[in-house]
């Protein structure tokens, strides 16, 4: 704020000044992925600035079968499918992260 008087008198006063900041959200998917037989890293890219959820839909589990999601940042996730053994098993899946702003 840049204030100014044309009086030699007055000085101008300020009792209240705010600023707001809205990053667009943003929606980063990815389909029909194959894990492998192990820990498959998704990378966002550009990275969030924030991220705000990922949701992963998984094909072709079978009784038992799990996953685990780990290393979650605003840059990228870790999945791992396992069956009901603990055994690493390859799966095709589908996730949609939801966050905002982009990393610089």
């Amino acid at each position: 704020a840049v204030l100014e008087s044309e009086s030699t008198g007055v000085t101008p006063l300020i009792t209240s000044l705010s600023a707001k900041i809205d990053m667009p959200d943003r929606v980063i998917a990815g389909n029909d992925i194959v894990s492998g037989a192990g820990a498959y890293a998704v990378t966002f890219s550009p990275a969030y600035k924030g991220l705000t959820g990922v949701g992963i839909s998984a094909q072709g589990m079978a009784t038992g079968d799990y996953y685990e999601l780990t290393a979650k940042s605003a840059t990228g996730f870790t999945i791992h499918f396992k069956n009901s053994g603990g055994t690493s098993i390859s799966r095709t899946f589908d996730y949609v992260a939801r966050g905002y702003g982009k990393a610089v």
